[in-house]
């Protein structure tokens, strides 16, 4: 497949030195922006490279379909949410095929907070440009927990992992009605969330800092935002080999509803009771079954480890 599947240690790999680009789309099946997809996106890509789009058809079919094409394509592009980059970019890292592609995002989702994070957007021209420019070297997080049945567990995030709110939400998001549609069900599923959770006793130990006490939300980043633009680590960046940390504590609910909005605005909090850390390995643990998710996917339960891989994936970014 020539140079597009070569580690380029300069630090871009040059995917479009050849005209041969071969690129796999793996589109999100009930994705609300599907027919503009097929009708604004996919037309331009076709007439520049040769693309396949494989729709996924149930949850966690991202990931075989990932696993699968590894090793026939240059460019792997998932066409959906954060949860579909989720799932892709698991099915790559994990995938017995080599070389591993370049991977790309066309934001389709209701979130969108990686693609928000490096300037994705939902443009042809955008993706042709990126494409020309090639993929470059970016930092991928890996988690090792226990399972729903108590077995060690592994799994790769590239945008943000974290406990405390962010599970609560998203088990509130699997008890609503699918009628609801994925924007209202998360609407009223963090509305629940923040007048019935509990922070949840957990203790934080990296090479430097150590810190214990219940947790609202514990957030280790690699991009910007989570939870569709609250922005957590709004100095993050994709290629610096650490995470960004972001504890809250037992903030009261109504000052915390508060330090949402200066969230939203990408501003950083004054306060004794939250925490902004840098570590590029963190170890998670609790005396109670305290859960972790990973960009809106339930991952598994404390205790975790959590470990930065530097510039794990070629992203076009």
């Amino acid at each position: 497949m020539g140079k597009g599947c070569l580690r380029n240690e300069g630090g871009v790999r040059p995917i479009d030195t050849i005209r041969k680009l071969n690129i796999a789309i793996i589109l999100n099946g009930i994705s609300r922006k599907k027919q503009f997809f097929y009708k604004n996106i996919l037309p331009p890509l076709q007439k520049e490279y040769a693309i396949t789009v494989f729709e996924t058809r149930y949850a966690g079919h991202a990931t075989e379909l990932a696993k699968e094409v590894v090793g026939k394509f240059n460019v792997i592009l998932a066409a959906g949410g954060d949860g579909t980059l989720n799932q892709v970019l698991n099915g790559i890292l994990t995938s017995p095929n080599k070389p591993f592609p370049t991977l790309g995002v066309i934001p389709l989702g209701s979130g969108n907070d990686f693609a928000g994070a490096i300037g994705a957007l939902t443009d042809a021209k955008h993706l042709l440009q990126l494409l020309k420019q090639g993929g470059k070297p970016t930092d991928v997080g890996f988690i090792t927990c226990k399972d729903f049945n108590g077995k060690e567990k592994q799994h790769y995030f590239i945008n943000v992992c974290s406990a405390g709110m962010g599970p609560a939400t998203i088990k509130q998001m699997e008890k609503a009605p699918a009628w609801m549609g994925a924007n209202l069900r998360y609407l009223t599923s963090i509305i629940k969330t923040f007048f019935t959770h509990t922070p949840e006793p957990v203790e934080l130990k990296t090479q430097t800092w150590n810190w214990r006490g219940a947790v609202r939300v514990l957030a280790i980043a690699n991009g910007k935002s989570f939870g569709n633009r609250i922005y957590l680590a709004p100095e993050a960046k994709q290629d610096d080999g650490v995470f960004n940390l972001f504890v809250a504590g037992d903030v009261p609910l109504l000052k915390f509803l508060l330090y949402l909005q200066t969230l939203k605005q990408g501003s950083k909090i004054n306060d004794s009771q939250i925490q902004y850390e840098l570590s590029n390995k963190i170890e998670i643990t609790s005396e109670q079954p305290v859960a972790i998710e990973a960009e809106g996917e339930l991952v598994g339960f404390l205790p975790a480890s959590v470990e930065m891989k530097s510039k794990a994936i070629f992203f076009l970014r």
